[in-house]
């Protein structure tokens, strides 16, 4: 049977018209699957298809069959939300037709559509009257079960969420009792933009569901319930967990202890500790244990040790660095300050400082300031002995020093003292000695450093009087001690979105006149809203809406802090609004930053957010996108990061350099050139930039953080915003924050190391002591290797060169040894076979390898498989192995964790999963997201063999104190300096004498020269005495004679590669060296279009015209370039480059030259003209780049200069000699030519009483084609360098 295929739906259309009701349905029915062909037509009938519906004479197949037709109809004119009415109408209909093939897009979009309505109704249910649509629900149940039917109990969950149907994921979890679910459910909530109040219901009503974890379940749901914990931060909800764990699951309770002071802010824990039972006989002492371990100090003192032991700081990176940069520079003094810091982060190691004491006292002001605090970031997590290393710089009972200059080194010990004890727990005895020293000073630098050390130490622990006496710090409006105080405020009510401190602050930032108050006075205020959401909507619209820019810079940080780890909608769109609007440079690019502090749990999208951004013609915004890429995917490695980050290391732009150097540092801590593709040119591009001198200081600067940040911790740390549980890494958020504040004050960088993370495992047992075990990396070793050592430079001899020698020539030399060796038989000397002599080779005999290789790299790719028979090659080296052991207290990297594997056989196993993305030992690919979650840390292990022995590490960072001594330095830098009050710490203290300045140099005396001398007997006269000198291109000649009569002259240091004036191969004859410099820029071609243009517009004329108050005031009429002929005599480098921008002016280029061909000048892009006449006829512009020699001396002479047009104009950039002058002179005194531009002569200086002086029709420059202050810089630098190259008997750049 024929299918007829329909051209029209018009027949069946017209059934509908007809009385019969039968043969109405039979239409309905018969139009449905001609919708997708025919919707258009049928559309016209859509009035009758509704009427139909509504029809209640008809059938209900009838009517659902109207619906069905009328919801198409309106799906394919885009009207979803009629097609979704019609769909709820057509009843069993809808339902036949989603089985229905073809029709898969129709129904997906009516399902999302529904799926959306019932959202919107589920949501306004809750607080009114509406009522569900019975049918709408139906639809929505009946996905409920083809989900639970399928399997897809995700797709349940996300619905569920988005419904508030919690029944739903109960049921899911009732069914499938699997935890991975409500882990799902978790982390659905809590990165998408729900509400906090929705938020904290789904999270009550999960924590009900979750099970008691026990060992025997291996506890996956450690970290989920962990994390759960920690964002409900109720103190009530915890306590039960551990109750119920204690004494007989004591280990379990240790685990989540450990967990939830990693994560958990400073009051939700001090409220545990205060409530935690007291216990009794075997449950008191694991009690006074978690006490200890929820204060945060415990975790503190293993990961200082873990980074103590695992010290692998690059020393020679940090000397480099200290070569290159000038100390007395206070930027570049603070750069290396910071470097050291980072690199030696919690490290205890100061052996660099020891080292280096000259250049560390060298520092002055706020560089002594920063390098103080410093000492904070060395020794951050070292509580215990803070006091005690930092005692010779805090200020003394007696009050803050009168001595210059020490109340820098006392504010940055007070500063460092905060950091030090930064998430060591609050309400402890530091915070009371900050609060007193800060009560007690009057200088603001004190105040500046104990407010800052006073928010940091004490941060989110809402310590009222801690605020009051920040708050009167404040109220003295200094400037300096201000910002601080405004900073601190904020650090102590972090998070608590205290309505009062912040009417407060915000009032005072809008009455005082300082802009540094103001600024931390607005970051504070972001600090209060921190986590904060939808209860910060109205102070982020307020500070947003302010006229002051830095009131809108912090409402951009308060909006981020906020939905800090949401990846919230609104919140990404409003910055990104931000970002291209706001009229304030400062506040776009905080806007753009921002964005990494709201995707940093989504570090992917990251770069294709700001992909754009990274573009823009805006600096800021560039400069923006470089630190939101940084941050967000800190110590990811993501190379797509990377790629955006490398082009910019070469902007334009100073401070984008900087951000784009200070981001690859922290996306690639902790990787591998194994792993990252990037790392080596990375490290290469950072020791480039520090020692290249010509390179700006803020881009300097920026590398040096990028080293720091690289090898952060001793290179056992990385960057990490996110908590090992997955929550917010509050600490290191802060500590982002407070870095890009950098901006404004370089001290706030060091608030960098507290988003530093230590990596590694650190097994404990049940009595909390770390037993010697091994555990295995199901990985390449080299895949998360430490990096290699840096290599000092070697000086490489230079390499002989294989001398081709006759045959003849051979024969005697061969006849010469043999005889040399029969003399030598009867002495026990041996020849020297490795002495620097010419290798004989035949020019018939090619030197063939083993394998019949001809090429010049027989020597290396073929001694790879030096004695292996053909075909049997084998590589010398050995294969690396697959796996490798490691040991307790270890650095293990965050894409390591998946890899790790306890062995079952195994003494120790621990409580919970090392890592929650397991790779079943096969290396793969891994989600970036949640990729701390469940990553390694504080393991509490299970001991299978109780009975047996047990080895334990011994903690060197927690030995007891002995007496004061002398603390000698060790090789590996661990220099334990708590262990002594008084010894050499370093010379910051200002009692000590200053440093010596460097030791002297040879003294020369220079003289300088300003005019020329053309007469020999006065320049010999002149010159006689000196040895060196330098000569400004070709303006005063050194040719034999005077060469002759210099006999003290040993280096000529000429600007330029190439100098026609100094006779250098007679210089060479009487051992004086000629060296020259390189240049910058495209000076030149600037200089031959500066000309063309004065010129042909009559510039120089013009201005002089008006100058002299002309009462005419438009004299000529200047040349059009467009259609214009220009002729160039010359097709060199400066000839080619001179055609291309002639052409973008439209003009029409020929060009001539001596030995010019038409092949060269079908590469250059001109058109060839045969002879040099022809070019001058032709021209309507003349240009000469030549280069000036004895065959083109007057080159150009009155019979070419006569061929001219009167209209034509000529140029000369190159050397006056190339043109006969008085002929030129004669044609432009007589006009015959429209003009010239000439910025070279015979005579240079050009004499006062020449009479091209005279001419109108010239524009005339001193032989500055070449100069410029790119140019300049390049001369004297590189003069300076050859000088000094000479005078070490190294010389540089020599003329040959």
């Amino acid at each position: 049977m024929v299918v007829r295929h329909h051209s029209s739906a018009a027949g069946v259309l017209a059934l509908l018209s007809e009385p019969d009701p039968y043969l109405k349905q039979y239409a309905l029915k018969a139009l449905n699957p001609l919708v997708p062909q025919f919707w258009a037509e049928i559309s016209e009938h859509i009035a009758i298809i509704e009427a139909l519906y509504e029809n209640e004479g008809l059938t209900k197949d009838a009517r659902d069959s109207a619906a069905l037709l009328a919801s198409k109809v309106y799906y394919f004119l885009g009207e979803y939300d009629e097609a979704l009415s019609f769909a709820l109408g057509a009843g069993s209909a809808f339902e036949a037709e989603s089985r229905a093939r073809g029709a898969e897009e129709y129904v997906e979009t009516v399902v999302s559509k529904a799926i959306d309505r019932y959202i919107q109704v589920r949501s306004e249910e809750r607080g009114s009257k509406v009522k569900m649509d019975a049918r709408l629900d139906n639809i929505i149940e009946g996905i409920f079960r083809r989900c639970f039917a399928d399997g897809e109990y995700k797709q349940a969950i996300g619905i569920a969420l988005e419904a508030r149907r919690l029944d739903i994921i109960s049921q899911v979890y009732q069914e499938t009792r699997d935890i991975s679910l409500l882990s799902y459910a978790m982390e659905a909530v809590l990165d998408t933009g729900f509400s906090l109040s929705y938020r904290d219901e789904v999270l009550n009503f999960l924590l009900s569901l979750f099970p008691r974890p026990t060992p025997q379940s291996k506890s996956f749901d450690i970290h989920p319930l962990t994390r759960l914990l920690v964002t409900l931060g109720n103190p009530s909800l915890t306590l039960p967990l551990f109750t119920t764990l204690v004494p007989k699951e004591k280990l379990l309770a240790y685990q989540f202890a450990f967990d939830l002071a990693e994560g958990g802010s400073q009051d939700f824990l001090e409220s545990i500790r205060s409530e935690l039972p007291e216990g009794e006989d075997e449950s008191k002492e694991v009690y006074d244990n978690l006490r200890q371990i929820l204060s945060g100090q415990e975790s503190v003192k293993l990961y200082l040790e873990f980074l103590k032991r695992n010290n692998k700081v690059d020393l020679l990176i940090l000397k480099n660095t200290k070569d290159a940069l000038e100390a007395r520079s206070s930027i570049f003094h603070t750069a290396l300050t910071l470097q050291n810091a980072f690199m030696h982060a919690g490290t205890t190691s100061d052996l660099f400082l020891r080292e280096n004491l000259e250049w560390l006292g060298l520092a002055s002001n706020w560089a002594k300031f920063s390098a103080t605090a410093a000492l904070g970031v060395i020794h951050k997590g070292y509580f215990e002995q803070g006091m005690t290393i930092l005692g010779p710089y805090l200020p003394q009972d007696s009050g803050e020093s009168s001595m210059t200059g020490a109340a820098y080194s006392e504010g940055g010990a007070l500063y460092a003292l905060g950091i030090i004890n930064a998430g060591c727990g609050s309400g402890r005895s530091v915070e009371g000695y900050l609060r007193e020293t800060l009560k007690a000073a009057s200088g603001e630098v004190v105040q500046h450093g104990a407010s800052l050390g006073l928010g940091i130490a004490g941060m989110g622990g809402r310590n009222a009087e801690a605020y009051d006496d920040l708050k009167q710090t404040l109220f003295t409006d200094s400037a300096v001690a201000g910002e601080a105080a405004g900073y601190a405020m904020g650090l102590i009510m972090l998070g608590t979105a205290d309505g009062n401190a912040a009417d407060e602050m915000l009032t005072y930032a809008r009455e005082t006149q300082h802009e540094k108050i103001i600024r931390g006075l607005s970051v504070g205020l972001a600090f209060i809203y921190y986590g904060k959401q939808e209860e910060a909507d109205a102070i982020v619209e307020s500070l947003l809406a302010e006229k002051d820019p830095i009131l809108r810079y912090g409402g951009v940080y308060t909006l981020a802090l906020a939905y800090a780890g949401t990846s919230n909608n609104v919140a990404i769109r409003k910055l990104l609004h931000i970002a291209v609007s706001d009229t304030s440079d400062d506040v776009r690019r905080a806007a753009v930053t921002s964005l990494a502090f709201l995707l940093f749990k989504n570090p992917s999208q990251v770069p294709r957010i700001v992909q754009l951004l990274s573009e823009s013609y805006n600096p800021h915004v560039r400069c923006g996108a470089t630190i939101a890429l940084g941050i967000a995917c800190a110590g990811t490695g993501l190379q797509e990061a990377v790629e955006i980050l490398e082009p910019m290391t070469k902007d334009g732009v100073d401070f984008v350099r900087q951000g784009a150097l200070i981001a690859l540092g922290m996306i690639l801590v902790e990787q591998s050139e194994a792993s990252s593709p990037s790392m080596a040119s990375t490290r290469a591009t950072y020791s480039k930039i520090i020692s290249d001198k010509h390179e700006d200081p803020m881009a300097r600067f920026g590398a040096a953080l990028g080293q720091g940040f690289i090898d952060a911790g001793g290179r056992n740390v990385t960057i990490s915003l996110q908590s090992r549980a997955g929550s917010r890494n509050t600490s290191a958020i802060v500590g982002m924050v407070l870095f890009c504040q950098f901006w404004y004050w370089y001290p706030l960088a060091h608030c960098a190391c507290l988003a530093f993370e230590p990596t590694g495992i650190i097994g404990l047992n049940g009595d909390l002591k770390a037993p010697k075990f091994n555990f295995v990396s199901n990985a390449r070793p080299s895949l998360f290797a430490y990096p290699p050592p840096t290599k000092p430079p070697k000086k490489e001899a230079p390499t002989k060169v294989a001398a081709a020698v006759l045959s003849t020539t051979a024969k005697v030399k061969a006849r010469e040894k043999k005889k040399a060796g029969a003399d030598r038989m009867d002495t026990d000397e041996k020849p020297d076979v490795k002495k620097d002599v010419d290798v004989e080779m035949k020019a018939d005999e090619p030197v063939l390898s083993k394998h019949g290789d001809v090429s010049p790299l027989a020597g290396s790719l073929s001694d790879l498989a030096d004695g292996v028979p053909e075909g049997k090659i084998k590589s010398s080296r050995k294969p690396e192995p697959s796996f490798e052991e490691i040991s307790n207290f270890s650095r293990v990297t965050p894409a390591q964790f998946s890899y790790i594997t306890f062995p079952a056989e195994g003494r120790y196993q621990p409580v919970r999963p090392v890592s929650m993305h397991s790779k079943n030992g096969k290396a793969g690919s891994r989600s970036l997201a949640g990729r701390y979650a469940g990553g390694g840390g504080i393991l509490i292990l299970v001991d299978q063999s109780p009975d047996e022995d047990a080895e334990f590490i011994e903690f060197e960072t927690q030995l007891p104190i002995s007496a004061p001594a002398e603390v000698p330095s060790v090789p590996n830098g661990n220099a334990n300096v708590a262990q002594t009050s008084s010894g050499p710490h370093i010379a910051l203290d200002d009692t000590a004498a200053e440093a010596d300045p460097p030791g002297p140099f040879e003294v020369l005396t220079i003289d300088v020269f300003t005019d020329t001398l053309t007469d020999e007997s006065d320049l010999v006269s002149r010159l006689r005495p000196y040895h060196i000198i330098c000569a400004m291109r070709e303006r005063t000649k050194f040719q034999r004679s005077l060469l002759d009569q210099l006999p003290n002259l040993k280096l000529i240091a000429t600007t330029g590669l190439r100098n026609a004036g100094i006779d250098v191969e007679y210089a060479r004859k009487k051992v004086v060296v000629v060296s020259g410099t390189s240049g910058k820029g495209n000076v030149t071609l600037e200089h031959i279009w500066a000309l063309i243009l004065a010129t042909a517009r009559f510039v120089a004329i013009d201005d002089a015209n008006v100058k002299r108050h002309n009462t005419q005031w438009q004299t000529n009429v200047p040349i059009g370039l467009s259609g214009k002929t220009i002729g160039l005599v010359g097709l060199g480098r400066l000839g080619v480059q001179t055609a291309k921008i002639a052409k973008a002016f439209d003009m029409k280029v020929i060009g001539w030259s001596p030995n010019f061909t038409p092949e060269r000048a079908a590469k250059a892009g001109v058109d060839f003209v045969e002879t040099k006449e022809d070019l001058f006829r032709q021209s309507d512009i003349v240009s000469l780049h030549l280069v000036l020699s004895d065959r083109t001396f007057h080159l150009i002479t009155a019979s070419e200069l006569a061929l001219m047009k009167p209209t034509a104009i000529f140029i000369n950039t190159s050397r006056g000699p190339l043109v006969d002058e008085a002929a030129l002179i004669d044609v432009l005194r007589e006009k015959r030519i429209a003009g010239a531009g000439l910025d070279v002569f015979d005579v240079e200086p050009l004499p006062l009483d020449h009479p091209i002086r005279d001419l109108e029709n010239v524009t005339l420059t001193p032989h500055t084609g070449y100069v410029s202050d790119s140019n300049y810089e390049a001369f004297w630098t590189e003069t300076v360098e050859n000088i000094a190259g000479f005078l070490r008997g190294h010389p540089l750049r020599v003329m040959t």
